[in-house]
């Protein structure tokens, strides 16, 4: 209305200037400037009317200029460090991340009456061009819009359906009411962006988010990290976040990368005394504030327990030793999940006492967690790195009365499992499922240890021990076979390796009976379990690689046809995990990658995930003749069976004996 050089005399007027209203100031309300205003040197501007939202457009031009400001300084501080590119922070005109969520947010792509020029500024990634994209959405860094509301509940309703039963870790209502919280009440970002990767990937609408999303978590992790001292990531929040990425990344078949993520979880997670949560008699050091109620200990139980599981699976998966002593766990077995979801108390045991009183009714999470246990215990005793003692002393040896006492405790686990995992009436719960075909695993596992060993060191075993061990293998196969038979969502139950893992295991049986009996019942049955790895196989990499070991053993015992039902299997171009039984008296299987060799001249060579250079890999390998190149191949033929059909991944056969030449693995590790 005025400005500094008005020739208009002063004069009063009824309103105060927008600058006192502003700063909420007395006005001395002198037309053309206030004395305020005179004094600050600034405009002096008085609106027409008493419209309290007059002053708004003013307001939102001056939030303008200074983002405006803000991005220049963030640009040059950007340009003196020596980083290339544009500012991070997204605009409305220029981010194309937002106009995917706002596409997104009706799952439909823009309608006819938006402008031209939103048009053209997005054009949805097409499949083949997702790693450009995927690259677009890292170089976001730390300062890129969240995606849509509405974006981010579907994929938090698709983690809470579909991945969440895998890694009860989270409280489903509080951690999304905490999603609308100040920053400094709501999850780290990290772990809210790992939870929309994992939702992501089981959905085949987001599946091209899901990796996006993992390589933004981790960037917010590791800036976490290296903030100040490192204190910032010592949080339940980050022990979760480091779980649930090694969840994602087994997934992915990152399994180097996967290990290293769980061993940041679980000694986060020590830092913290999560496994110590219910000592008595000892005063633990202040690491954590006291929990609010028994719903937020229960999640920190939780959250211990989810680790521990994952730390078993992956000894027993790989044989690797656990990183977890159980005589270091004093934290009480997970709740319900009626009890967690709905802020219910409920009393439950130490790990040790539920054990021991077998019959008394636990959580389907705790079920789990006491088979991870006994599966562990298992590979732990039968592994050839467990006992230096004699196995020849029958009577008086550690390792046949640890035998025995495992073979009681896993018989009695499966006779008094609590009603809520007893099979058929549960078959449509995971993790009912989880615990029966793990239980059986384990006792094949544990038995036919025993005949091997025996086998092995020629021993002279009593005639009751005998019949016991080969009595229990083929009714444990025949049971896992009856639980899949009966299994309604194959394809969800067989994303856990180790379900993938008990199918081989009792494949085997099936093929030793088969063999020794010529059985046709045992023979239809391995017919049965080779046709689920085949077709899971041809998305499953997994699975893939153990219907190619399965056809090769059949091959080796005679059965040449099972050849031809693998050619359908496309070739893998990524590095797979293959099963590879321990060089001793175990009879032991665990996974394994390719592994990579040392040329003649003792250079090593990085194995190159390609089919034509890993043809050329393993013909090299096979053709080297005597050196110390260590491989997973346990024969000739098998490779080139493999070489001819697959190329790019080699397997191991149960009985055939090392070709001459070749150093088989002394242990089961990644290389």
């Amino acid at each position: 209305m005025t400005d500094q050089g008005s020739p208009e005399a002063p004069r009063s007027v009824s309103l105060s200037c927008y600058g006192c209203r502003t700063r909420k100031a007395k006005c001395d309300r002198i037309w053309p400037r206030c004395g305020r205003c005179l004094k600050q040197g600034e405009s002096c501007v008085y609106p027409g009317s008493r419209q309290s939202h007059v002053g708004k457009r003013k307001q939102v031009r001056d939030l303008e200029a200074k983002l405006g400001q803000l991005e220049d300084q963030l640009q040059n501080l950007k340009e003196s460090q020596g980083v290339p590119g544009n500012p991070t922070i997204l605009t409305p005109a220029d981010s194309s991340l937002q106009h995917f969520v706002l596409a997104n947010e009706n799952h439909q792509a823009p309608s006819q009456n938006e402008t031209t020029s939103s048009t053209e500024q997005f054009t949805p990634p097409a499949p083949q061009n997702l790693e450009s994209y995927h690259h677009e959405l890292i170089s976001l860094g730390l300062f890129e819009q969240l995606p849509s509301i509405q974006l981010i509940d579907s994929l938090m309703d698709i983690y809470f359906n579909k991945v969440h039963h895998a890694a009860p870790i989270l409280h489903p209502s509080r951690f999304r009411v905490s999603l609308y919280l100040p920053p400094h009440l709501s999850p780290p970002m990290c772990l809210q962006y790992v939870v929309m990767a994992l939702g992501a990937e089981a959905d085949d609408s987001y599946r091209h988010l899901a990796m996006p999303f993992y390589q933004r978590a981790r960037t917010y992790a590791e800036s976490d990290e290296m903030r100040d001292h490192g204190e910032h990531c010592i949080t339940v929040a980050h022990a979760q976040f480091w779980a649930l990425v090694a969840h994602f990344e087994a997934e992915q078949l990152m399994f180097p990368r996967a290990a290293i993520s769980l061993g940041r979880s679980i000694r986060i997670a020590q830092m913290l005394n999560l496994h110590k949560l219910d000592q008595s008699g000892h005063v633990l050091p202040q690491t954590l504030v006291p929990p609010k109620d028994w719903t937020e200990l229960e999640e920190r139980r939780r959250t211990w327990w989810v680790i521990y599981g994952c730390d078993r699976g992956v000894a027993v998966a790989t044989g690797w030793p656990a990183l977890i002593n159980d005589r270091n766990v004093h934290t009480l077995l997970p709740a319900s999940e009626e009890a967690f979801n709905n802020n219910f108390e409920e009393q439950t045991n130490s790990l040790a006492d539920a054990l021991q009183h077998q019959g008394e009714k636990y959580s389907l999470f705790a079920g789990k967690v006491m088979t991870s246990h006994l599966f562990h215990r298992t590979l732990e005793l039968t592994s050839d790195m467990v006992s230096k003692n004699d196995p020849r002393d029958i009577k008086n040896s550690p390792y046949w009365k640890r035998h025995a006492e495992i073979n009681n405790e896993l018989s009695t686990m499966l006779m008094f499992l609590p009603s809520n995992l007893q099979l058929p009436k549960n078959i449509r719960c995971h993790t009912a499922v989880f615990v029966n075909i793990s239980i059986h695993s384990a006792i094949i596992c544990l038995h036919r240890a025993a005949l091997t060993r025996a086998r092995t060191h020629q021993l002279d075993l009593p005639d009751y021990l005998r019949r016991q061990s080969q009595a229990r293998l083929l009714p444990a196969a025949e049971e896992i076979l009856g639980i899949l038979r009966m299994t309604t969502d194959i394809h969800a139950a067989f994303k856990n390796p180790l379900l993938v893992h008990s199918t081989y295991t009792a494949a085997i049986v099936f093929l030793d009976d088969m063999t020794a009996e010529h059985s046709h019942q045992s023979q239809s049955n391995l017919d049965f379990l080779l046709n689920i790895l085949v077709g899971l196989g041809r998305t499953n990499v997994v699975t893939r690689s153990l219907a190619i070991q399965l056809a090769m053993d059949m091959k080796k015992r005679g059965y040449h046809s099972a050849m031809d039902r693998i050619k359908d299997l496309s070739p893998m171009h990524v590095i797979v995990p293959l099963i590879a039984e321990t060089v001793s008296d175990s009879s032991n299987m665990h996974f394994c990658l390719k592994q990579q060799a040392a040329d003649p001249s003792g250079t090593p060579n990085a194995a190159d995930t390609s089919l034509a250079d890993s043809n050329q890999h393993f013909t090299d390998l096979l053709a080297a003749g005597p050196s110390e190149t260590v491989l997973p191949l346990r024969s000739p033929e098998a490779g080139e069976e493999i070489l001819e059909y697959f190329g790019a991944f080699a397997a191991t056969s149960v009985d055939s004996e090392p070709p001459e030449g070749l150093r088989p693995p002394s242990s089961p590790m990644f290389q």
